[in-house]
Formats: structure tokens, sequence, C-alpha cells
């Protein structure tokens, strides 16, 4: 595998999981302004909030994770540059 596409599957990392961030935010927005907490489907839209906190959190760290693999391809193409230099 050559260090460009680790780069580009680093990118296309990062940009699906800013994808589902902005899903997950999106519920959360929503979750207040949706239904009142006394109805019965309350329990459900707790859990539904629940859910997309998680997430939220989940892809923000695969987003972390991806960027540390843009970051070490570009050390690497800077080491390589040296190298030949």
């Amino acid at each position: 595998m050559d260090v460009g596409s680790v780069v580009n599957q680093g990118l296309i990392g990062m940009q699906k999981s800013q994808a589902s961030m902005a899903q997950s935010a999106q519920q959360i927005a929503q979750a207040g302004t949706t239904q009142r907490t006394d109805s019965p489907q309350a329990s459900s839209q707790s859990q539904d909030l629940s859910e997309a906190l998680v997430n939220l959190k989940a892809q923000s760290q695969v987003f972390d994770s991806s960027a540390k693999v843009v970051k070490a391809a570009d050390e690497t193409i800077g080491t390589l540059l040296d190298v030949r230099a």
C-alpha cells in the first residue's frame, strides 16, 4: 500500500465521521423540541438521545484516529523526501 492511498483512506475516514457527527448533532438538537417529556414516547426519545450522544463520542474518536493516520502518512512522506534529498 502506498502512502498516497493511506492519506486518502484517512481523509475518507475523517469525512465519514464528520458526516455522522453532524447527523448525531442534529438528532441531539431536535430531541428537546420534538416531543413532550410526559408523553408515552419519552422513553424512546431519551434512548434515541443516548444513542446519538454515544455515536457522537464514538465518531469523535474515529475522526481523531483518522487524523492521526493522515499525520503519520504526512510524516512518512516528509521523511522519504528528506532521505531522497
